[in-house]
């Protein structure tokens, strides 16, 4: 049926025509009846009366024919409108039933167990059929640990440059990230030259919609977890709007449920197949307490199942600290070296405290600094990185890398490397602890050995003047005796009585240097005297010793305490005389180096071998062997010798060679400001 014209103008001009129509020949008959009927007009009517009539009734039946044109016009346009409605109507209907059609038949694809190529085929194929053929349509899941977007279905013709692509959240288009990601709400833009600056920067962070005319974002959120967006570009400005997008919506609604099941079957399944990962790992890993051991089974096994090129762990407390620790490579991969501090990335996620993942750190902004340059200059293209905690803080980081190509890390991947660093976090953190027990154990073993070295000694020195002592006093009491040999027997009771109380007041003396409660009387004091007095008081006692003096007039007065550094000297010269038995040379001499005083003693025994050297500072230490076993000691002399000499500021240590030697070494601070001296006299 053909529609009824909808034109006023139409309705007027065939109104008017028929009217004048009608009108000419009503006329015309009515004249001719006139004519036929013989009625005469009179005269004095010359026909302009007749005429002004005709041209009224003209004019009244001209106007009556609008009024009836205009009449018309309404009624059929308003007639065409109910056809119309009716027609848009059952349209829309069958539309609807068309889209419930499509959704109902969405949902019943996807309800049963299925992955997630699978769903997004299903749900790109049912959005297609609601959308321009021209459109191009991709769906792209969200990984909430790599925080990034993976295309798994894609359709229309600019689908290839969405296939197999990641988007890093961060990298996506600002308002993308805002409005989808952040604030999960739809993003619809109708025309993209409606805003060019805006779609010129969107561009240039999404090369792959540059050439859009209609752009559509949107989230699908499932159980308020945000598992994907679905994304739309038109070729045409107007192909997106509002509400073109709101059946891809309701179909989103339909499909984010099916998206989050198979994600969470994924996990599952991934988790399963970590978790062996993880457990093989561990075991190997705790089959030793050795903290290498440990690293090397942790690591080479950990770098060997994901196929990267090299793994490190760095050790550190804190991001400033952290340096290699343990490192495998791949063949032909060149090691950063144990004690490296070059690794940008570990920092970087020991500063944010999680997993940092770099796809490729030529093109991440984040590692372009001058800082981070090292980076390329190891070679390295992809890294991983997640930082280790031990107790609740950090103790250091694992980092893996790939040196020879970008690479796309995976969620299970990086849950894998998460998950071996925790493991890795308990196994350090037990083997420090064995470590700590272990270095207990050794030094209750090495002060039981001193214990017993300790009463060793003792009971050997001692025994030696109170054997003395008694068998003099005993001579004494039972045997008759001269004044002269009285007077000789008391003396000797005399000096063993001194030694006793000598080798006691030693231990007393170190023991209260050790425990910080020995009181130190600083004054201004002349080390070259002190040094000269030392030599003098031992000369009659080592006649089979010449001693020599080279003394530097520079060195002038030291702050310090003279009782104790006399017993220094004192310590060191009678220590070369004792181990010289056979005599020789002894040459003390004092040097200036910048503000420290230098004294060396210089002797030509025995010598020590070069692994006691350390040694025989420690409390009872000596150097036993068939040459020294009858050389009197209690191995506390060069022991408080370091510490006096610590105490003033200054060190200590021995050179010497066996048969030809030895040479100790003083060093003491030449000034002392008020402040330190203070100080120093406290302690």
């Amino acid at each position: 049926m053909r529609k009824l014209p909808r034109s006023l103008r139409f309705y007027v001009a065939a109104s008017t025509l028929y009217a004048a129509l009608v009108f000419f020949a009503v006329q015309f008959i009515y004249t001719i009846q006139l004519a036929q009927s013989g009625i005469v007009i009179a005269r004095r009517d010359n026909g302009d009366v007749l005429a002004s009539i005709q041209i009224v009734s003209f004019i009244v039946w001209l106007g009556i024919s609008l009024i009836a044109a205009v009449i018309m016009h309404r009624l059929a346009t308003a007639l065409v409108g109910a056809k119309s409605a009716e027609a848009d109507a059952k349209i829309s209907e069958d539309q609807k039933d068309q889209e419930l059609g499509s959704i109902f038949g969405l949902s019943s694809a996807v309800a049963g167990p299925l992955d997630l190529e699978q769903i997004g085929a299903y749900f790109v194929s049912a959005v297609r059929h609601a959308l321009p053929l021209d459109m191009t349509i991709a769906l792209i899941v969200y990984d909430d640990v790599l925080e990034a977007f993976r295309t798994v279905a894609t359709d229309g013709p600019r689908a290839e440059a969405f296939k197999a692509r990641s988007y890093s959240a961060v990298a996506l288009p600002s308002i993308v990230r805002v409005r989808v990601i952040d604030h999960r709400q739809s993003l619809v833009v109708a025309d993209t030259s409606a805003d060019r600056a805006m779609w010129t920067k969107v561009s240039e962070e999404m090369p792959e919609i540059a050439g859009a005319r209609s752009f559509a974002a949107l989230p699908l959120v499932s159980r308020e977890r945000l598992v994907g967006a679905l994304l739309l570009f038109g070729e045409h400005a107007g192909d997106l709007t509002p509400d073109k997008a709101q059946l891809p919506v309701i179909m989103g609604q339909y499909v984010a449920g099916s998206i989050h099941s198979a994600l969470s079957v994924k996990e599952a399944e991934a988790r399963a197949e970590r978790e062996a990962l993880v457990n093989r790992i561990a075991q190997r890993a705790r089959a030793s307490l050795d903290p290498t051991e440990i690293l090397r089974g942790t690591v080479d096994e950990l770098a060997k199942a994901l196929g990267v090129s090299r793994g490190i762990v760095a050790a550190g407390d804190s991001e400033d600290d952290l340096n290699v620790l343990y490192e495998w490579d791949a063949p032909g991969v060149s090691p950063v070296g144990r004690g490296a501090r070059s690794i940008p990335v570990a920092k970087y996620a020991a500063r944010l405290g999680r997993t940092i993942v770099v796809r490729d750190v030529r093109e991440d902004p984040r590692f372009a600094e001058p800082e981070t340059a090292t980076l390329a200059q190891i070679g390295v293209v992809a890294v991983a990185a997640t930082p280790i905690r031990v107790g609740g803080q950090l103790a250091g980081a694992l980092a893996l890398s790939q040196v020879d190509r970008a690479r796309e890390w995976t969620a299970d991947e990086v849950r894998l490397i998460e998950s071996v660093a925790q493991e890795l976090r308990v196994a350090i953190g037990a083997a420090e602890a064995f470590e700590r027990q272990r270095a207990a154990v050794a030094e209750l073993e090495r002060l039981n050995r001193a214990k017993s070295d300790f009463v060793s000694i003792v009971s050997h020195e001692f025994r030696t003047p109170l054997t003395g002592i008694q068998g003099f006093s005993e001579m004494m009491q039972s045997e008759d005796l001269t004044l002269a040999e009285m007077r000789e027997y008391a003396g000797d009771i005399n000096k063993d009585a001194h030694r006793l109380n000598r080798m006691i007041t030693e231990m007393l003396d170190l023991d209260k240097m050790e425990s910080g409660r020995m009181q130190f009387h600083r004054e201004p004091v002349d080390l070259n005297a002190i040094v000269t007095e030392s030599v003098d008081l031992l000369r009659p006692n080592a006649p089979r010793h010449p001693l020599s003096l080279r003394l530097d007039p520079l060195i002038g007065e030291l702050s310090g305490d003279r009782d104790k550094l006399t017993q220094v000297m004192a310590n060191l010269l009678n220590n070369a005389v004792k181990y010289s038995p056979n005599g020789g040379d002894i040459v003390v001499s004092t040097r200036v180096e910048g503000n420290t005083a230098h004294v060396v003693v210089r002797d030509h025994g025995m010598g020590i071998p070069k692994e006691a050297l350390d040694a025989i500072f420690e409390r009872y230490g000596r150097v036993e062997s068939p040459a020294t076993r009858h050389i009197q000691g209690t191995g506390l002399g060069l022991p408080i010798v370091r510490q006096i000499v610590q105490l003033h500021g200054g060190t200590v240590w021995a050179e010497s060679t066996v048969g030809e030697g030895s040479v100790f070494h003083v060093t003491l601070p030449r000034r002392l400001d008020a402040r330190s001296a203070v100080a120093e006299a406290a302690t």
